[in-house]
């Protein structure tokens, strides 16, 4: 890698970790539980509310989801993250996003 691209590749790193650490600072303020809302049919207000402080707490402690092809997830702290971590972490972040669309679509 010549040296423009080795300056490019930092730079999108640098992008990346910063939209990052604006989903974990979001994540701390409680996005899980306002996304959240009211239970569905069937669902406890008390684990909804479990899941938001859990979510909150991870992000306390700077941590964020990664998932591999298998679907185990596990968590690295957001500075140990790594380039070669992102289709772990994106990953992660589609089933996240897939389970509250279809949540959301419940409601409807």
């Amino acid at each position: 890698m010549d040296e423009e691209q080795q300056r490019k590749h930092e730079e999108a790193w640098e992008r990346y970790m910063a939209a990052e650490r604006r989903d974990l600072e979001q994540r701390r303020d409680g996005l899980l539980a306002r996304l959240l809302g009211v239970p569905l049919p069937g669902e406890s207000r008390d684990e909804l509310d479990r899941l938001a402080r859990e979510d909150e707490r991870t992000a306390e402690e700077g941590l964020v989801a990664l998932r591999g092809p298998g679907g185990e997830v596990w968590y690295k702290h957001i500075d140990d993250l790594a380039p070669e971590d992102r289709s772990a972490r994106a990953m992660a972040e589609r089933a996240r996003v897939m389970w509250l669309r279809e949540r959301q679509s419940e409601r409807f």
